[in-house]
């Protein structure tokens, strides 16, 4: 049987790495390059079809994705100050509009974002300046992933690639 210090020791906080691409520029450079690239016909001459160029083209903008590229660092509340504050969530009031909602909402999501990203550290009001020149995608995946860095489980994952690799094992 085990003692309370041995599940002591075996505890601890989830994390999350979450790399996010915060030059939304390229984004659209990109998905044309993409689109440039699924029109090409095939080359009838010596001269080519120009995939090569776009190819190119493309790879130098995954370069520059990488270089803006900024990792979140995010690491859970402990389960009680998380359920402390998960419960000064706002709720929407009856009858209440979308203006004078989402408002509520946002200041509720970026301090939950501030104490949950540890590197880089930053206040709730840091927060709301990122959001201000970020795409919403972006912030949807930087909220959902300190979210479920404080909420998702923490099951032992079922590999299918490692499963591949280990023979007599069955799916589930």
């Amino acid at each position: 049987m085990a003692s309370f210090d041995d599940v002591k020791k075996k505890a601890s906080l989830a994390t999350r790495m979450l790399p996010l691409c915060l030059a939304g520029e390229l984004v659209e450079e990109h998905a044309q390059l993409e689109r440039q690239l699924a029109e090409l016909k095939p080359a009838t001459s010596l001269e080519g079809s120009g995939r090569q160029g776009i190819l190119e083209a493309l790879d130098a903008v995954r370069e520059r994705m990488v270089e803006a590229q900024v990792e979140f660092h995010l690491k859970a509340l402990p389960a009680r100050p998380w359920a402390l504050f998960y419960s000064g969530q706002p709720t929407r009031k009856d009858n209440e509009s979308d203006e004078e909602w989402e408002p509520r909402q946002f200041v509720w999501q970026a301090d939950m974002v501030s104490r949950t990203c540890v590197d880089p550290a930053m206040t709730a009001e840091q927060v709301g300046e990122l959001v201000d020149l970020l795409h919403a995608r972006s912030w949807s995946e930087l909220f959902a992933a300190a979210f479920m860095v404080n909420m998702g489980g923490i099951d032992i994952p079922n590999s299918v690639a490692v499963s591949d690799l280990t023979p007599g094992t069955e799916q589930t």
